[in-house]
């Protein structure tokens, strides 16, 4: 991983270190890791290797960048935490703990490579390794993290939370209201730009549709490069709109890999939009 790859967040290490707990089957299989790659200094032994995790969960939460040396050259910790997850642990992968951290991961940027083998009964699937799951140009937590600065920079503190809870219910593997809150953040960021640039205007119109013809009708949304529309007419953010909520608030049976989708559409959208209102 280069320095230019998104980063692996905390919610990751931690799974990963749920994983190593059930595949590491000794304190001297544990402890010969921390001394391989140099943790031992920083990571106490607690007796168990319950405990000795514990102690790694901690040092790797608060320093995930800390950079250690393997026969592969340098890594970051948190790296390294997930490769050993992989390679210790990465033929048992139907646990909840596995799924956690694909989820976890593709909330970072990342996604897990999987080598399946097509069995009578059921297919053998087996992690053999992780990669960046995007172009760092349209990478997740970059975007992201400008976004949630825009946000609080304009005081959108409505959208802020809508767009924590979509974020949280994918964590979650709750795809439905991850779906749900991702509609409702776009609604509440363009509702927002409305009551910001034309107030007295907006405080007459409806939120959503209302609000978002408000910005066409003064440009700020252009009708003529088909980025808002009125009625059936082909353009951008109803059609966002639809894609985004197609049944109403609960639209049915949703998968992880569709989520995320949802997400990474508003979160790029939200960045142009308020990008925009920035200048």
């Amino acid at each position: 991983m280069t320095k230019s790859n998104p980063k692996i967040g905390r919610g990751a290490v931690i799974s990963a270190c749920g994983i190593l707990e059930g595949a590491i089957k000794t304190n001297v299989d544990l402890e010969s890791i921390l001394i391989e790659y140099g943790l031992s200094d920083f990571v106490p032994a607690g007796g168990s290797i319950a405990k000795t995790l514990l102690n790694l969960k901690n040092f790797a939460a608060q320093n995930p960048t800390f950079m250690v040396r393997t026969d592969y050259g340098e890594k970051t910790l948190s790296e390294l935490l997930i490769g050993e997850a992989i390679r210790l642990g990465g033929r048992n992968v139907g646990t909840e703990q596995w799924k956690k951290l694909e989820r976890y991961l593709n909330l970072d940027g990342f996604a897990l490579l999987k080598d399946v083998k097509q069995g009578m009964f059921n297919d053998e699937v087996t992690v053999t390794g992780f990669t960046v799951a995007m172009p760092g140009f349209v990478a997740l937590p970059e975007t992201g993290s400008e976004v949630d600065i825009l946000l609080e920079r304009n005081g959108f503190s409505v959208a802020q939370r809508h767009l924590a809870s979509a974020k949280e219910n994918i964590a979650q593997a709750d795809w439905e209201a991850a779906n749900s809150q991702c509609r409702t953040f776009l609604e509440a960021l363009t509702d927002a730009i409305s009551d910001k640039l034309y107030p007295t205007e907006a405080a007459s119109r409806a939120s959503g549709l209302q609000k978002r013809q408000l910005l066409a009708d003064h440009g700020f949304l252009s009708r003529e490069k088909h980025e808002f529309g009125d009625g059936n007419k082909q353009s951008f953010l109803p059609g966002l709109a639809k894609l985004l909520h197609p049944d109403g608030a609960h639209p049915g049976i949703s998968t992880q890999h569709d989520a995320m989708f949802r997400l990474q559409l508003v979160v790029v959208t939200a960045r142009w939009l308020l990008k925009r209102l920035e200048t």
